[in-house]
């Protein structure tokens, strides 16, 4: 029998974030009425922002139990969750938990959670939309950024701008709906030239005075002039 194929080996960094996990819990953090129990330098590893609280000269460099009065117990939790390796289960919580995760820069569940939220933007209206793109410019989410402009080049610019909030999006944002704006009336221009093109070879016409091939012209020049407005605007 063939040997079974190998394992992609996995390297130190991998394995000590796995293991991690199980390291014996020596930080204390309480939440509200609750304590929740980590490990330090399974956190520290996660989040330069506990590193930083943890190691500098701070109050909390020492302790052994550390007060967090100001977040949700749950919520809380629920970050903390995310934070070991291995473990996903972000569509629910995904939004809940964004705001603590990009306030203890923790990198691998920013980058899940991006993943999650991009995988998961069905059909909008227009006003979630643009709270959806001004979020995921807020917290600098690519892949759920990407996800919101292709939505958002399916509505029209009236209807974009309608709301008062589309002006607080980014200026590069903007422009990459537009593009992708002219792109797609691009594809739809050519598609039109060459219906257009085949109907006056299915009809024949070989005069010039033909009154099928001359609408048809009209048309062409039409969608002649509207692709130079676009270019312009574009």
């Amino acid at each position: 029998m063939e040997s079974a194929k190998r394992m992609k080996p996995v390297n130190d960094d991998e394995e000590e974030r796995s293991l991690s996990a199980f390291h014996f819990p020596d930080l204390t953090i309480k939440v509200g009425n609750e304590k929740l129990y980590v490990n330090r330098d399974q956190l520290m590893a996660e989040s330069p922002v506990f590193r930083t609280m943890l190691t500098g000269n701070f109050k909390e460099k020492n302790a052994r139990e550390i007060e967090l009065p100001d977040k949700d117990t749950t919520t809380f939790a629920l970050f903390l969750r995310h934070t070991l390796p291995g473990f996903d289960g972000l569509i629910l919580s995904a939004r809940r938990i964004l705001p603590l995760t990009h306030e203890y820069q923790t990198q691998i569940s920013l980058e899940k959670i991006d993943k999650a939220l991009a995988s998961y933007t069905g059909a909008k209206e227009s006003d979630k939309l643009i709270d959806d793109i001004l979020e995921a410019e807020f917290f600098s989410l690519p892949r759920y950024l990407t996800a919101c402009i292709q939505k958002a080049n399916l509505l029209s610019p009236t209807v974009l701008e309608r709301n008062p909030k589309f002006d607080n999006i980014t200026s590069d944002t903007k422009s990459r709906i537009f593009i992708m704006k002219c792109k797609a009336m691009e594809s739809e221009t050519d598609k039109c030239m060459m219906v257009l093109e085949k109907y006056v070879s299915f009809l024949g016409c070989k005069s010039v005075d033909c009154a099928h091939k001359q609408k048809v012209e009209e048309a062409k020049t039409i969608l002649r002039q509207n692709v130079f407005k676009r270019d312009s605007k574009c």
